[in-house]
């Protein structure tokens, strides 16, 4: 039974919480397409790709930490067509997302420290913090980064069709509540 919280909740994201939402996905994708595509760039463009890769990597993180205080301080109910199986499914997908999403760019400051690298924002930059390890220290860490990555697009991807098929099968308002209000 849903606590009297829960009824009082609004059943549609703010315009906080969707723009977050919507930014913090976009940041994912750069990121990752960044990430893989940094080998096909001039060799001349690797660093610059690598530190607008961090520099999102970066900027996700904080977003995301915004957004998990934003979401506790501005609760949203359940759509109340979801059944209580679908609930518990979307609790569970949400959690992973959330920790993936702050998981990805702790590992990837992680193997940054560990390569002995700063971080360069363009118009100011965070100098290296420690000597570089040996790349049999970082190695495994970059991979574990790049493992997270791919669970982290497949979890969104599961997540985007998943409000795919509640909007275009079950005809529900799932989806509806993260877009742009008509």
């Amino acid at each position: 039974m849903p606590t009297s919280a829960a009824l009082a909740a609004p059943t549609r994201y703010d315009r906080v919480a969707r723009a977050l939402h919507w930014s913090i996905a976009a940041l994912i994708l750069a990121a990752f397409a960044l990430g893989l595509t940094v080998d096909a760039f001039p060799k001349t463009w690797k660093y610059a790709v690598t530190e607008l890769h961090k520099v999102i990597g970066v900027t996700i993180l904080l977003l995301v930490l915004l957004r998990v205080a934003w979401r506790l301080g501005h609760p949203v109910g359940a759509a109340a067509e979801l059944s209580g199986g679908m609930r518990r499914a979307a609790a569970a997908g949400h959690a992973g997302l959330y920790l993936l999403m702050l998981a990805v760019p702790a590992i990837g400051i992680a193997f940054s420290l560990l390569r002995g690298q700063g971080l360069d924002f363009g118009f100011a930059a965070i100098p290296p913090l420690m000597e570089a390890a040996a790349r049999t220290v970082s190695r495994p860490v970059k991979e574990v980064h790049e493992l997270a990555a791919y669970a982290l697009i497949a979890l969104a991807g599961l997540h985007a069709l998943a409000a795919l098929w509640h909007h275009l099968v079950l005809r529900d308002s799932v989806l509806r509540r993260m877009l742009p209000e008509h």
